[in-house]
C-alpha cells in the first residue's frame, strides 16, 4: 500500500474534491458517484452562511460561536427538502478548541433555521445535516465532539441544532473507503450501505482523481501538498494558454481573463464558488504565475506579452514567426521550477 495513502485521505482539499466527484452524474470510472445516485446534488461551494440577528441575540453570551461561518460546501436532497452543510478536516478537535466555534455555528444553521439561512423559505420548511469529512479513525472523537457542543447548545439556550454526523475516509488495499453511520445513511436517503468503496486504483498508483479544484488558499496543507496544489493549478493553466495560443492562425491577439483561466483550471466550478476571499486570492496567484511566465521568456518576445486591468493578458502575435517561437519557449517553461510556497499578499486595490 502506497504509504501516504493515510495522509492523502486526511488532506480537506482531497476531500473536497472527493466530494465534489461523488456528486457527478458521469465520474471517473474508478469512482463511485454516491452522493448523485442517492439524490444529492451540490447547492453551493464555499458559501458564506450567516445566523439571523434573533438567533445572535439569543447566543449572545450564552454560547462561543461565530455570527457567520462558510463550510466547504452545501449539499441538496430535492427529494426530502434536504440540505447536508459539509466541512472538511484533517482531524478531529474539542469542544474546547477554538474550531468548535465555527462547528457550533454550522450546528445552529442545520436545525430549523436552515430555510431563512439559505433565504429558500421559512422555519422549519427544510432540514438541515452538519457532517464532517475526516480521516476515519476521528470520526468517534469528532462526533463526541458535535455531541458535547449540541448538549452545550441545548442546555444554554432555547435553540434547536440539526442532525450531525462524520463521514470516514481511509484507505484499504485498492480502493478508498467512504464510512457512516446508520443515521446518515437513512437521512440522506445514501442507496448504500457503510462501508463503501469509493475510489478504485491499480498498485503504485495515485488514488487522486483529478481535482476540480486543484487548489483551494483557505484550506490548511502540509507545505508538500500545498506546492503540489500550486504547481497543478499553474500547469492547468499554462496548457490553457499554450492550446489557445496554438491554434490561432497569424496575425492575432488573444486575451485572458483570470476569471476564465481559472474556470478552465477548475473544470467550470470557479463560476460557483461562493468564496470571494478565495478567489481574490487566486486570481492574485494567476496574475503572479503569468507575470513569471512573462519573464520567463526571451527579452526579443516580451513585447508581445501586456496586461491591461480591464482586459486581461494580451498575447499579440503579428506573425509566424513570433507566434511559432512563442509556442516554443512556452512549451519549454516548468512550473515546478518556481517557487510554489511564495507568499502572494492581497493589497487594498485587489479587494475591488
Amino acid at each position: 500500500m502506497n504509504p501516504n495513502l493515510e495522509e492523502i485521505c486526511k488532506d480537506p482539499l482531497f476531500q473536497l474534491n472527493l466530494a465534489l466527484w461523488i456528486s457527478q452524474p458521469h465520474p471517473s470510472p474508478h469512482i463511485y458517484p454516491l452522493f448523485y445516485k442517492s439524490g444529492l446534488n451540490i447547492y453551493s461551494i464555499g458559501p458564506s452562511l450567516a445566523l439571523p440577528p434573533d438567533i445572535r441575540l439569543e447566543v449572545s453570551g450564552k454560547i462561543n460561536c461565530q455570527d457567520s461561518g462558510r463550510p466547504d460546501l452545501v449539499l441538496e436532497l430535492k427529494s426530502k427538502k434536504t440540505f447536508c452543510v459539509l466541512e472538511c478536516k484533517t482531524s478531529s478537535f474539542s469542544s474546547q478548541s477554538s474550531t468548535s466555534k465555527q462547528a457550533r455555528t454550522f450546528l445552529l444553521i442545520t436545525g430549523p433555521i436552515i430555510s431563512e439561512v439559505l433565504g429558500i423559505g421559512g422555519k422549519r420548511e427544510n432540514q438541515g445535516i452538519l457532517c464532517y469529512f475526516i480521516g476515519a479513525h476521528d470520526t468517534g472523537l469528532m462526533e463526541t465532539t458535535l455531541e458535547n457542543l449540541a448538549k452545550e447548545i441545548k442546555c444554554k439556550t432555547s435553540l434547536r441544532v440539526g442532525k450531525f454526523g462524520c463521514f470516514g475516509i481511509k484507505p484499504s488495499k485498492l480502493t478508498v473507503v467512504l464510512e457512516y453511520s446508520d443515521h446518515i445513511k437513512s437521512f440522506l436517503n445514501l442507496v448504500k450501505d457503510s462501508p463503501v468503496d469509493i475510489i478504485k486504483f491499480e498498485e503504485d498508483t495515485d488514488p487522486r482523481p483529478l481535482y476540480f479544484i486543484p487548489y483551494d488558499p483557505n484550506v490548511e496543507q502540509t507545505e508538500q501538498e500545498q506546492k503540489l496544489c500550486r504547481r497543478i493549478l499553474f500547469e492547468r493553466i499554462l496548457s490553457q494558454v499554450i492550446s489557445q495560443i496554438g491554434g490561432v492562425t497569424t496575425p492575432a491577439s488573444i486575451t485572458f481573463t483570470t476569471g476564465e483561466l481559472l474556470s478552465s483550471a477548475t473544470l467550470g466550478l470557479y463560476e460557483i464558488w461562493e468564496d470571494a476571499k478565495a478567489k481574490k486570492n487566486m486570481r492574485k496567484l494567476v496574475n503572479n504565475f503569468l507575470t513569471h511566465l512573462k519573464k520567463s521568456v526571451d527579452v526579443s518576445l516580451r513585447g508581445c506579452i501586456r496586461y491591461e486591468r480591464q482586459r486581461g493578458w494580451i498575447f499579440d502575435l503579428e506573425n509566424n514567426e513570433i507566434h511559432e517561437e512563442l509556442l516554443r519557449q512556452l512549451q519549454r517553461f516548468k512550473p515546478e521550477n518556481l517557487d510554489l510556497s511564495e507568499q502572494i499578499q492581497l493589497t487594498l486595490f485587489n479587494n475591488f
